[in-house]
């Protein structure tokens, strides 16, 4: 599980690295700009009857509109599948029209005649039901009887148009009321102060007011059977929790921190927290980790956990990544999504700044800035990943299919990495005074890069704009080589300072977009002999740069970019005994862990020592866990036998690195792993460390077919355990995988056993597991044996369920057979979700495009492609011409958009 898992909506967006690269940009994506607003919507008023039961809902929206460019004879509402039955101005009923995507209402003489700033009022009566998306209905069937019945929303990224007829893009901000009516015993959560609450004939109706702006996808309304508790913030403020009944302890655990969050952001930020409460509410089956709904957000209940989990699994990143979004995303708002690192990538920085604070959870305040330094590595190495295994792009990125796409380690990661070095950049306080008059400025609007440029030039005098054309519209990241020398007889260091991303050009096009030299101003440590710590800051901006600093003595350790702050790759040679003061003594522990992997990069005994005293004797779990990785890197014995020695670490997080280490060693090592990891498998303190080492367990064993029956009987043993999600449940079917001779046909109980775990009624992450296990088996799989494993991956297809579907998609991409990609492209046609849509796409081109399909075959299907997209274009030109003809005038180009979109 990754360190970000469950986090905001990056989370359980499941991405495939598949192997090979391709360009983040794929076949029907086109430029997107915000719409032109006419008519600005101010206030909605949404009344809703909901039926959880019957999965409908009936609304009256009253919606309240200013005019900015008089003369308007028609209004364009965005929609999609709503059954409406009148649309009133005051007494007088509206001709409308509905059409893909929109509801275009013709506005009568007393609208089209009002002038500029004059508002008016409408009144839309509808109907929803058999919603996709949007509104979700969970609850119990055949399958899980013992579901509770819960009602949510998700409007982000432009979903509410499912449940609201309104302006649903970034750009458009209003206040909200929302009056809900629900079955009696179910509470209902909505945005800002619970007005009122009454009883009326064995129902309750709930009436939420927010006063302050907010953008239209951050509407929201959850209704279930929950337990309620309530904090009291800063100021008295209303912090309230809602969790499935029964899991109050798990909600506690999980949103304990949440005041002191809010007091830290208020602390940091400079402007408090800006709306009457703040709720949490945790729903099943959500499709996001979390989402920052204005006051009110909505949470994964994935993200609670028994004691046990609490040992190394914590869902803070998670709350302070959502609270952080109710001034970031929420206060201000990304103009459009092509500038949405304002939203994710200041909300992915502050998960960094709560952990830099929390010094109540680490005890002390440089274990927390250790805490952040490493939370924030990992950050950089899953940007780096994405980077390699997938595309390259700008963080500020207009062309893409839909919304969802941008949400990536580009938009998130990333992003909040740039942050963090324009605050070394910019100093601590010089950086929050810029972020206190970029948040005051904007607050209630709509923001876009330029505004944060200008903040910070307003507050600080920097002009920052090479800096942000650099990081923010340009792609990639600095990829450093450096070498050092000591001149004794000059006193002089010698650093040579190599930019390697652009091949030894000024910039070059990779995936399609410029990755530029970096011009950057580096800190450089040297300690010397007498312990004297020197600092300078070197300009680097060209492609090789030698740099020379005077040093009273030789140093005897010599750090670039203390404390990890830019964003890079770094290759840094230096002699032994440099990186041996370092992995012993550098405070910081970045330079410790940036130690033990050059020091693996030498790979001699000497190394292997080192790097086995530090995993056994340095006080942080993370440079421990860096050097089990970096041992594990050099697939030596002696690495081998200092990772067995380490295996009962005290730090679980450290345990579960060590195993992950183990899991590195084949041939001669594979028994001698099985036996040293199993006792952790069967039994130990941590979920994690379990699950993980049975993954190392079944993998090493997976070299010897003469013990595959007592391995077998070992993970299906491990089916058996229950627990935190399942984990070590998960990880046994996933080794099952691994058996020898089950892919032909040898241990049919294992193949009968992952058949049973997909089934409806298992739980997900089971099912999930056990499907990507026969996408595995299916790779090698005999023909009558994969023909039974592609049907069976072809029925779930048609079941319902993001994540299901989502997993699913991985577990075809396990197949590495062409068979799959008929699967893969019914995915793409018949789900609604964007993040689904995409990534069976590319896996089926990757598919393709290895499988050496018959051109003629491609062919067709391109022709297929091209006339389905002919018809689209050719139906909306059609609709906006009878939409001409009965305006008598040109419709407005938001309606033109939304045709476009689809």
């Amino acid at each position: 599980m990754s360190h970000k898992s469950e986090v905001c909506r990056f989370c359980t967006r499941a991405r495939i690295q598949a192997s090979g690269r391709r360009p983040f940009v794929i076949p029907g994506a086109e430029p997107h700009y915000a719409p032109d607003r006419p008519i600005r919507m101010e206030h909605i008023r949404l009344t809703v009857d909901v039926d959880p039961k019957n999965r409908t809902v009936k609304g009256v929206a009253l919606e309240r509109f200013r005019v900015v460019s008089s003369g308007e004879v028609r209004l364009t509402l965005d929609q999609i599948g709503l059954e409406f039955s009148a649309v009133k101005f005051g007494a007088t009923s509206l001709g409308y029209t509905t059409g893909e995507g929109y509801l275009s209402i013709e506005l009568p003489a007393k609208i089209t005649g009002l002038l500029a700033g004059e508002t008016f009022e409408l009144e839309i009566h509808y109907r929803v039901s058999d919603m996709r998306r949007g509104l979700y209905f969970t609850g119990p069937d055949s399958h899980y009887p013992e579901k509770p019945w819960q009602v949510w929303s998700q409007g982000q990224d432009e979903d509410n148009r499912h449940w609201i007829p309104l302006q649903d893009y970034p750009n458009q901000k209003l206040t909200s009321e929302v009056i809900a009516t629900v079955p009696k015993g179910y509470l209902a959560v909505s945005n800002g102060a619970l007005v009122s609450q009454s009883d009326e004939e064995g129902k309750t109706k709930f009436h939420y007011s927010l006063a302050t702006p907010h953008v239209c996808y951050l509407i929201t309304l959850v209704v279930g059977d929950f337990a309620f508790w309530e904090d009291e913030g800063p100021r008295g403020l209303p912090v309230q929790y809602f969790v499935e009944k029964g899991r109050e302890a798990d909600g506690k655990r999980a949103f304990s921190a949440t005041s002191k969050m809010i007091e830290a952001f208020e602390s940091k930020i400079g402007v408090s927290y800006p709306y009457e409460k703040y709720s949490q509410v945790a729903v099943q089956d959500f499709i996001f980790g979390g989402m920052e709904n204005t006051s009110a957000t909505t949470q994964t209940d994935r993200t609670l956990h028994d004691e046990r989990a609490h040992l190394d699994f914590s869902s803070d990143p998670l709350v302070s990544h959502e609270l952080a979004h109710q001034w970031f995303g929420d206060l201000l708002t990304c103009k459009d999504w092509s500038h949405g690192w304002l939203n994710e990538g200041f909300a992915t920085f502050m998960e960094r700044v709560w952990i830099e604070n929390d010094v109540a959870r680490f005890g002390s305040r440089a274990v927390a800035q250790d805490e952040a330094k490493y939370y924030q590595y990992q950050d950089l190495r899953e940007h780096l990943d994405e980077d390699a295994g997938a595309y390259r792009r700008p963080i500020v990125c207009r062309t893409y299919n839909e919304p969802i796409d941008l949400f990536d380690t580009h938009l998130y990661q990333k992003g909040g990495l740039v942050l963090n070095l324009i605050r070394a950049e910019l100093g601590e306080d010089p950086f929050w005074r810029s972020i206190r008059l970029y948040v005051e400025r904007h607050r209630g609007g709509s923001v876009e890069t330029l505004d944060l440029i200008r903040a910070i030039e307003d507050s600080t005098g920097r002009n920052l704009r090479r800096f942000f054309d650099e990081w923010i519209f340009s792609a990639g990241y600095p990829d450093l080589e450096v070498s050092y020398s000591w001149h004794e007889d000059k006193k002089l260091v010698e650093l040579v300072i190599e930019q390697k991303q652009t091949d030894g050009q000024k910039e070059k096009i990779i995936d399609g977009f410029v990755t530029p030299l970096f011009h950057l101003n580096v800190p450089v440590e040297l300690v010397l002999q007498d312990g004297k710590l020197v600092r300078h800051t070197v300009e680097v901006g060209a492609l090789r740069e030698r740099i020379f600093l005077p040093a009273a003595s030789k140093p005897k350790r010599v750090r670039l970019d203390p404390g990890g702050n830019i964003p890079k790759a770094l290759k840094f040679s230096r002699p032994k005994e440099l990186l041996q003061d370092a992995l012993e003594n550098d405070p910081d522990c970045m330079g410790r862990i940036e130690a033990a992997h050059e020091l693996a990069r030498a790979g001699d005994v000497t190394s292997i020592a080192l790097l086995a005293q530090a995993l056994r004797d340095d006080a942080f779990w993370g440079v421990q866990a860096e050097c089990a990785a970096a041992l594990a890197s050099l697939r030596l014995e002696g690495a081998r036998d200092a990772l067995v020695a380490a295996l009962n670490a005290k730090h679980p997080k450290t345990r579960r690195a060590v195993v992950q280490a183990l899991g590195r060693f084949g041939g001669f090592s594979a028994e001698a792993v099985a036996f040293a990891v199993k006792p952790l498998a069967q039994k130990d303190a941590s979920y994690l460390v379990e699950a993980e080492a049975t993954t190392v367990f079944a993998h090493a064993r997976s070299r010897h077919p003469e013990k595959a029956a007592d391995t077998e009987a070992f993970l299906l043993a491990q089916t058996a355990k229950e627990g935190w999600l399942g984990q070590v449940r998960s990880a046994a079917l996933l080794g099952l995988a691994e058996l020898p001779g089950i892919d032909r046909g040898d241990r049919p109980a294992a193949v009968r056993l992952l058949i049973e775990w997909t089934a409806r009624g298992k739980p997900g992450d089971a099912r999930w597991a056990a499907m990507n296990a026969l996408g595995r088996v299916a790779r090698t799989a005999v023909p009558t044996l994969r023909r039974e494993i592609f049907e069976l991956l072809d029925r779930l297809a048609d079941e319902d369920g993001f994540m299901l579907r989502m997993k699913l998609v991985g577990a075809l991409a396990a197949t590495d057979d062409v068979a799959a990609a008929p699967i893969l492209e019914k995915i793409a046609r018949i789900d609604s979700d964007g993040r689904t849509k995409r990534s069976a796409t590319i896996q089926r081109y990757r598919l393709l495009e290895s499988g050496n399909v018959p051109e003629s075959v491609e062919r067709l299907r391109g022709v297929v492609e091209k006339l389905e997209d002919d018809y689209r274009k050719v139906k909306a030109r059609l609709e906006e011409a009878v939409l001409k003809t009965r305006a008598g005038t040109k419709p407005a180009r938001s309606l033109k958009r939304a045709k476009r979109k689809k």
